[in-house]
């Protein structure tokens, strides 16, 4: 009796290594094989991104609201003044913030999406939009230092944010989406094309070019970039009253350390 009580971490913990391990396999699989497509910037979207039964788990221990912090609810609110976007900052220490019977699956999430092996298969996908995010050889990509941010971000009624191409450090962004079913297909994030100066003086700036589709166990990535040669505008259109709770995964690389969980409710955000 003793000596089960004695291995019976050790198990637990060696089951939660291989549970990591099998996402991050399956993961830098999926992305391998992911076709890139040009227009309007370089993107790919993705199904079945990680093995269904991680999936279903991650389904049924989504963290409770109060888990997440509003991101900036001067800037998202609705018309009663409550926070139209949530966010968990995984990467930053706020996996203690979710209950502790959930807490071991997004903390390997959190792992595996931070993993070097899914990094360059990630990158190994838009060699030449990254390098000119970087400026170096598209050579030298994959041998660049980067900084990954994970994070859980659940969008309500009223929220919307305008095309825009992410900032600095940025330089590649991927998100997760986490549906129970096909029933919000249309929450997707929309990629944009900035119109001729003909078309912004009659009041349109931007072309919706695509939008993804918001379905169970879904993902896109894109190379971030704002030069003339690219520019990755990309946004959501308002979510109405009857679209329900948007809930995905947010991962970003970047160039330079950026310490976002400090930023909560920050005028900048």
């Amino acid at each position: 009796m003793s000596a089960t009580v004695e291995t019976s971490p050790v198990r637990a913990a060696a089951a939660a290594s291989t549970r990591r391990d099998r996402i991050v396999e399956h993961l830098a699989g999926q992305v391998a094989a992911a076709a890139v497509e040009d227009v309007p910037f370089q993107h790919f979207y993705l199904r079945d991104v990680f093995p269904a039964d991680v999936y279903a788990e991650i389904v049924a221990k989504m963290p409770e609201r109060g888990a997440y912090r509003p991101l900036n609810i001067k800037r998202w609110h609705n018309d009663k003044g409550e926070s139209t976007r949530d966010q968990l900052f995984l990467s930053e220490g706020e996996v203690e913030r979710i209950d502790t019977a959930k807490r071991d699956l997004w903390a390997d999430i959190t792992s595996a999406l931070e993993s070097d092996a899914l990094r360059r298969a990630i990158f190994a996908k838009f060699p030449d939009d990254v390098a000119i995010r970087l400026g170096c050889a598209p050579g030298e990509v994959l041998s660049q230092k980067m900084y990954p941010s994970v994070s859980l971000v659940r969008d309500f009624k009223d929220y919307k944010i305008k095309p825009h191409p992410d900032g600095q450090p940025r330089v590649i962004t991927m998100q997760f989406y986490l549906p129970h079913d096909d029933t919000q297909i249309d929450l997707g994030t929309s990629l944009y094309k900035k119109l001729p100066v003909a078309y912004r003086l009659v009041g349109r700036t931007f072309e919706e070019v695509k939008r993804f589709k918001f379905l169970p166990n879904s993902a896109y990535a894109f190379a971030v970039n704002e030069c003339e040669q690219r520019q990755s505008y990309h946004g959501r259109e308002l979510i109405g009253t009857s679209s329900g709770a948007r809930d995905s995964i947010l991962v970003m690389w970047m160039s330079s350390p950026m310490a976002f969980a400090a930023r909560h409710n920050s005028d900048k955000m």
